[in-house]
């Protein structure tokens, strides 16, 4: 305090073992580390560390890919048709840690968990979401953490599919850790005119398993 400022723990990322992600077909994308400072009072500074990294179902992706290219073999479609990376399974990390090793409040990390869910909502054009169930997961050191399966429909009425995703926290030696995935689920039909059928489909329960089983190995 006689510097006016808290001293505050890095946040280091929240990272999954690379031998998992790569036996999964997964992998990292991104990572941003920032540091934010606020002013408490004209002495006192507060600062939080803060670590988010992105990871992406490239085997997914790829299947995904495949089935449609033989659709389109089938069908003598003459054209390709290109697809959104947000067709695949993403997961986010998010580590926080705040002054001298303190964790946040209970009523803090539920407007956080909420305010993720809303990003799962409006960031995947979801039309309306609603929890479905809850697991329980066992962590690296041995403590469990509970998560929140979501499913959702799309605002698009162009396709069966649906968005089913997740959000979890926890707590670790001076960090909280708030995790979101989510993955597309069940079929994309096209109708149109003399070709109609499945362009691709996406068994989501078994993905979901996979993604839990992933952040399971969270460092």
């Amino acid at each position: 305090m006689s510097s006016g400022c808290l001293e505050t723990p890095e946040a280091t990322p929240a990272t999954i073992d690379e031998n998992a992600l790569s036996a999964y077909g997964w992998s990292q994308v991104s990572v941003e580390e920032k540091t934010f400072e606020q002013q408490i009072t004209g002495s006192k500074t507060l600062t939080i560390s803060s670590a988010t990294v992105e990871y992406y179902n490239d085997r997914l992706m790829n299947d995904i890919n495949e089935q449609t290219l033989q659709f389109t073999e089938d069908n003598n479609i003459p054209v390709s048709i290109d697809l959104p990376d947000s067709m695949t399974a993403h997961i986010i990390t998010y580590r926080l840690s705040l002054p001298s090793g303190a964790t946040l409040p209970t009523d803090l990390v539920s407007d956080i968990r909420e305010k993720m869910l809303t990003d799962l909502k409006e960031g995947n054009d979801i039309d309306s979401i609603q929890e479905t169930t809850t697991r329980t997961i066992i962590l690296n050191d041995g403590t469990e953490a509970v998560v929140k399966i979501y499913t959702g429909s799309g605002n698009s009425t162009d396709t069966d599919l649906k968005m089913m995703g997740f959000v979890t926290a926890f707590e670790g030696e001076n960090t909280n850790t708030f995790v979101m995935g989510f993955v597309p689920d069940g079929e994309h039909r096209i109708e149109s005119g003399i070709v109609n059928g499945t362009l691709f489909s996406i068994d989501g329960e078994s993905e979901m398993d996979e993604m839990l089983e992933l952040i399971s190995m969270i460092e």
